[in-house]
């Protein structure tokens, strides 16, 4: 049980005080057995070949065997973030890392690779563009350290987070990868009129129609960001794309219903879909005749395309007569709202998994912010 303790760390397991030790007291380095190989010189094989920001290849043979902490002496790609990992097995590890292992009984090899996670290693560098950590200013750092017990739980604890977080991750890799598999084969290409993958309850041809046929208006946005009120909430890029709301004195001219297509900038041709309120100046929005969720799907799985064909040069936005040349494959209604159920729901489980990643990640950073003195 986490219990508190003033004035030594927030959050303890125990009650006991933590000792102020050099790191060269608590672990020892074994650089001397690192070995670096040329991309062209290594023999491809099952062991992980570490550089200063993690694997980089795999490779036949190893370096070390055993529990190791690696912190990267050189080319970190980011130096608030300083990389530290955490490794177990065999694995090659190359000089652009310093390899770290706890003194037996005195160091958990976890709680290290938190601690010096959670240390601010930016002073300590030298160097200009490619900032190096110094082996011998590396090993003169001073770790608070507590009992080896309370480090083995602590190094158990953020384990365990680390290893939620990447079930997590591996869950939503695998959800992304089968919303786009699905939107591939789930939609008719250009000169088909069956898709590969149907549900067996349909079995009609789909139809080739131009996207002004599918719609029943067409919106371009007039509201801006000066135009402070409290009538309708503001659809901007920001929103769109994860911002905060704010409300406009403008009347509400787009519909949770409709599709939303960024008309100017870079980004020209990115489509939304789900958002109530007044449409900003650079964007569209296209009210649909059937499913609003089927159309926002097609449009979405063709981005790429758009971003192709259908946008001027130079300074990007959509060409003005879009929804004339641009056509789409539908079926019927009962099989739009079949296809967008589907895709819809996988959407939401890539959201639940995304916010579920992110709020263990924030629970971690917590800890890590005051389990450590």
């Amino acid at each position: 049980m986490i219990s508190f303790k003033f004035g030594i760390a927030l959050l303890l397991f125990t009650f006991f005080v933590w000792e102020e030790r050099k790191l060269s007291d608590i672990a020892d380095r074994f650089d001397n057995l690192r070995v670096p190989i040329t991309a062209s010189d290594r023999k491809p094989g099952d062991t992980p070949y570490y550089g200063a920001n993690g694997i980089q290849d795999y490779v036949e043979g190893f370096t070390h065997n055993g529990e190791f902490i690696l912190v990267a002496e050189d080319g970190a790609n980011d130096l608030k973030n300083y990389p530290v990992q955490y490794v177990n097995g065999k694995v090659w590890v190359n000089n652009h890392a310093h390899v770290l292992q706890g003194k037996k009984t005195i160091t958990d090899n976890k709680f290290l690779m938190n601690a010096i996670k959670n240390f601010n290693i930016e002073p300590f560098l030298v160097g200009g563009g490619r900032a190096k950590l110094n082996a011998d200013v590396m090993m003169k750092l001073n770790i608070l350290l507590p009992t080896f017990v309370e480090q083995e739980k602590i190094g158990s604890l953020f384990s365990l987070l680390d290893k939620t977080i990447a079930l997590h991750q591996r869950k939503l890799k695998l959800l992304k990868v089968m919303k786009k598999a699905l939107s591939q084969y789930m939609f008719c290409q250009e000169t088909e009129f069956v898709p590969i993958l149907r549900f067996n309850s349909f079995s009609d041809k789909w139809k080739y129609e131009r996207l002004k046929k599918l719609i029943i208006k067409e919106i371009k946005g007039k509201a801006k960001a000066d135009m402070k009120g409290t009538k309708s909430t503001y659809i901007d890029t920001a929103l769109l794309n994860g911002g905060s709301i704010t409300k406009v004195d403008s009347p509400t001219d787009t519909f949770h219903n409709d599709i939303i297509i960024l008309w100017d900038g870079s980004q020209a041709g990115k489509i939304y879909h789900g958002f109530t309120g007044a449409l900003g100046s650079t964007l569209k929005s296209y009210k649909p005749k059937y499913s609003g969720g089927f159309l926002y799907q097609y449009l979405k799985s063709k981005e790429p395309i758009i971003f192709l064909r259908y946008r001027t040069p130079n300074i990007p936005h959509v060409v003005k007569d879009f929804t004339e040349i641009f056509k789409i494959n539908v079926p019927s209604v009962k099989e739009q709202e079949k296809i967008s159920k589907t895709l819809n729901y996988l959407d939401q489980s890539i959201l639940v998994e995304t916010k579920k990643i992110g709020s263990i990640k924030k629970i971690k950073k917590f800890l890590l912010q005051n389990m450590f003195i």
